[in-house]
């Protein structure tokens, strides 16, 4: 890329010195300038080259080199060196001039040399054009900080751009402030390459609310070993420190162990650091968990763990935190339920055994929560009587989304549709009964009847039993008859 601003020495083309005498022939061969691309109120360093031709015949006492404006000689000069010494023929020197320009702006410039013949000590004057220009041309700073609240410590950033020519080393920035105090002030970077960037990271607190000013300072080294100094500031707008951390609350799960989500909602304009969040209830244990740090204008989402010790309990969630430097609280409170424990009979199944009814099934718990001394019993009704050896059954705990088996005995007579059963158990301490009707099936209702007809067997011992009635009947006919018959005889 082209060079943004051209601060270099523009070299006339050689003028051919004028000389005074015919017997001592110099010349400038050429003039250096450092640096090249100066900045106001920075050392310039003109440097000749004066050479004794190698033809000439006598030797050539230089007796002042001078940096002059090139409009007109009679102007003031701006620097000069006297009694350089004297040049043999084909002999050269070099002789530094320095000045500092205060303002920018191109400058004609000119190099003189009076001079003298050694033999004769007629006078020899050279000249020497130099153009330069002088620029404000340093590389750029840009202060960038967050939002600053009045006690509290704010991150902020000082880039630097180097747009010169070269590249810049011992680069070394510092930052400070009316009304502020800088935490790591200072950076150092070794070199700056040109065309590159550099950021350097500070800390600030500002002491009050209003407005403030930080400045940011850069000294570097060019090439030619030049010191500068760049100074760029910044305003700053404080606010008065405002804490503001709410908590909200939500729940997950309907057992006796639940999780509490925790929102911490930073509503100020200061960092919530060190943040311990608990929980406390008379009827659940609540961990506790601890937050580093939560921004202005932001939410952390955390999560506690809460096993509930009843059906529901009251949780006081707490925050403590340290904000501005002050340590402060925030709580809010959550309730949290559980499902209560709830039986009801599954798996029922009714059969006939040694003359009375086996009732089988299982009491399961629709609840979260325990259900204690469970009982089922067969309730008397019409037709219906518990019966040995199960009248009732003690089932015991139940847990939350389980089940027990149970079995019970009834004796029937006649025609029952339903047999009621009564179930109680504890829930929280408190006793539950309700009543449930299990149906029969007519098949086992009352006392066992003998079977009047059947299948092809039945009818057959039907028939033949029949037939043998009929020959009985039959045969005690024909006997009463011959013996009725034998009698008329006798007679």
């Amino acid at each position: 890329m082209r060079r943004l601003i051209v601060a270099a020495l523009v070299v006339l083309a050689a003028v051919p010195p004028v000389v005074a005498g015919t017997q001592a022939n110099g010349s400038i061969t050429g003039v250096t300038v450092s640096p090249q691309s100066p900045a106001p109120n920075e050392t310039v360093t003109f440097t000749p080259t004066i050479r004794n031709l190698q033809g000439s015949g006598d030797a050539l006492i230089i007796d002042s080199v001078e940096l002059r404006p090139g409009s007109s000689s009679g102007l003031p000069v701006y620097t000069r060196v006297r009694n350089v010494g004297t040049l043999s023929p084909g002999a050269e020197v070099t002789v530094p001039l320095t000045y500092t320009f205060e303002e920018p702006g191109t400058r004609d410039l000119r190099v003189y040399v009076d001079a003298r013949n050694a033999n004769t000590s007629e006078p020899v004057e050279l000249r020497y054009p130099v153009s330069l220009s002088v620029r404000e041309r340093q590389p750029q700073l840009d202060i960038q900080t967050d939002d600053s609240v009045a006690g509290v410590a704010s991150n902020g950033s000082v880039e630097i751009a180097n747009g010169l020519d070269t590249s810049i080393s011992n680069v070394e920035v510092t930052v400070s402030g009316d009304g502020v105090t800088v935490l790591e002030d200072r950076s150092v970077f070794a070199s700056v390459p040109q065309g590159a960037t550099e950021t350097a990271e500070f800390r600030f607190r500002p002491q009050r609310a209003g407005t403030d000013e930080l400045r940011a300072t850069i000294n570097y080294t060019l090439p030619s070993g030049t010191e500068r100094t760049v100074t760029q500031t910044r305003t700053i707008e404080t606010e008065a420190a405002r804490s503001s951390v709410v908590l909200e609350t939500s729940q997950s799960g309907s057992g006796s162990d639940q999780t509490l989500a925790v929102d911490i909602i930073n509503q100020g304009n200061t960092r919530a650091e060190d943040i311990v969040v608990t929980g406390r209830s008379e009827n659940a244990t609540v961990s506790r968990t601890i937050v580093d740090a939560v921004p202005p204008s932001s939410t952390e989402q955390v999560r506690l763990n809460a096993s509930l010790l009843a059906a529901s309990a009251d949780v006081v969630v707490t925050a403590d935190y340290e904000s501005a430097s002050v340590q402060r609280s925030v709580e809010t409170t959550r309730t949290l339920r559980a499902t209560p424990a709830a039986i009801e009979l599954t798996g029922l199944d009714i059969s006939r055994e040694d003359g009375v009814l086996q009732i089988t099934g299982s009491t399961s718990n629709v609840g979260t929560t325990m259900a204690r001394s469970v009982t089922v019993r067969v309730l008397p009704g019409e037709n219906v009587e518990p019966a040995a050896p199960n009248r009732d059954f003690f089932v015991g705990e139940v847990p939350g989304s389980d089940f027990s088996s149970f079995d019970l005995t009834a004796r029937t007579t006649g025609n029952v549709s339903e047999i009621p059963l009564e179930v109680s158990y504890l829930v929280e301490g408190e006793r539950t009964k309700e009543t449930f009707s299990v149906p029969v099936d007519s098949g086992l209702s009352g006392e066992p009847e003998r079977q009047a007809s059947g299948g092809p067997g039945a009818v057959l011992l039907a028939v033949l039993g029949l037939g043998a009635v009929t020959v009985l009947v039959v045969a005690g006919f024909l006997v009463r008859r011959y013996r009725r018959g034998d009698d008329d005889v006798d007679l």
